[in-house]
């Protein structure tokens, strides 16, 4: 049976808390380690209130009692286009998504894992999955092209909200960091790259998820491959965040010391911090900077005209794109346009269907004697 999408839940790591050999060897048998309800729900549920504030106050979610509740009421984004990256940014100033990287609970696990001195990186990712976007979902990839610096990197994928699979979870392909660094392929979902898994990873490994819940973290190191499922559900956006830490001293590229997508300063991601503790805290750690490699990519770097490293790839497909000077040939532009047409037809769809669910009369006390 071919594994590809053959899913295998997930084993909990909770008992291994504080023994730090086990969590390597662990962490080395299964590619991931997987920690249940571990930080403090409060805390998420907060920065949860904030970037779900600033996506409504955009149009992409409802706002008052609906708001936790993550309800896309208005039309749907990917990276590709401005109106996204314009939520985006906003989601990126936030104080709370960058100081939940520096929980104690967080540092000490990485502590265990990595070695005392382990450290954040200032880069913060956010992840806005909505439903209907099955065609850019995140697909199969490693961590190490679009960082780089050290394969010792790991990220920490944590749900800000319950995470059950249909709400487009992510998913490891256990065992894969021992197979080291993968070809590329072009793909629209985010990173637009895609890994190449080769038909022993596919023939022997197996893809694990699990119904995460709120508190929940999710380790794995830069080469493990891992995916987004699909958002199955009707009208609810999955929110969750990135963020990546690495050993003390190890090496680093520039992309990494920058807000993501390198839209902003962090003058401008810092205005209106109510402390400036995790302002610039890297200036005074050792680490070294070292350029980005560049990776080929099958597929559409010869129409693209760009032969930067993989991020800035990246950077000048999504501008190109947004531009609508990306150079393809009639068939692509098909798929393209085909693509995109269903995309807004979802929209639409589901708009109003939102929109009904909204008229209909709430139910009021029962008349019965």
């Amino acid at each position: 049976m071919n594994n590809e999408w053959a899913f295998l839940p997930m084993r909990s790591s909770n008992d291994l808390i504080g023994d730090a050999d086990a969590i390597r060897a662990r962490m080395e048998e299964d590619s991931y380690l997987y920690f249940e309800k571990i930080l403090d729900p409060e805390k998420l549920l907060a920065l949860r209130r904030d970037m779900l504030t600033v996506l409504a106050g955009h149009g992409w979610v409802l706002g008052g009692d609906l708001l936790m509740d993550a309800v896309v009421g208005g039309d749907t984004y990917h990276e590709d286009q401005e109106e996204f990256l314009d939520a985006y940014n906003a989601v990126q100033r936030l104080e709370s998504l960058h100081t939940l990287a520096h929980d104690p609970l967080l540092t000490n696990l990485m502590g265990q894992l990595l070695g005392d001195g382990a450290f954040p990186h200032p880069l913060k990712i956010c992840r806005l999955a909505a439903p209907g976007q099955h065609e850019v979902t995140t697909p199969p990839h490693q961590d190490y092209p679009n960082n780089q610096g050290t394969p010792d990197l790991t990220a920490a994928w944590i749900p800000v909200g319950d995470c059950p699979r249909e709400l487009g979870c992510i998913a490891v392909l256990r065992g894969s960091h021992r197979y080291g660094l993968l070809p590329l392929a072009i793909h629209r979902g985010a990173g637009k790259r895609q890994a190449v898994l080769n038909d022993e990873m596919l023939e022997d490994l197996h893809w694990v998820t699990t119904d995460f819940s709120l508190g929940d973290v999710l380790l794995f190191p830069s080469l493990t491959v891992h995916a987004a499922l699909n958002n199955a559900t009707e009208f609810n956006m999955r929110v969750s965040v990135d963020f990546r830490y690495q050993p003390k001293g190890a090496p680093l590229t520039p992309i990494c010391l920058e807000p993501h997508f390198q839209r902003q300063t962090w003058e401008d991601i810092y205005e209106g911090w109510s402390s400036t503790e995790y302002q610039y805290y890297w200036r005074d750690l050792d680490f070294e900077v070292v350029p980005f490699e560049t990776f080929p990519v099958q597929g559409m770097r010869d129409n693209i005209g760009y032969e930067g490293d993989g991020r800035a790839f990246e950077s000048a497909l999504r501008d190109q794109v947004i531009a609508g000077s990306v150079e393809l040939d009639p068939e692509d532009w098909r798929e393209v346009l085909t693509i995109e047409a269903r995309r807004a037809a979802r929209n639409e769809r589901r708009k109003t269907a939102v929109a009904e669910r909204l008229a209909e009369p709430a139910a009021g006390p029962s008349t019965d004697e």
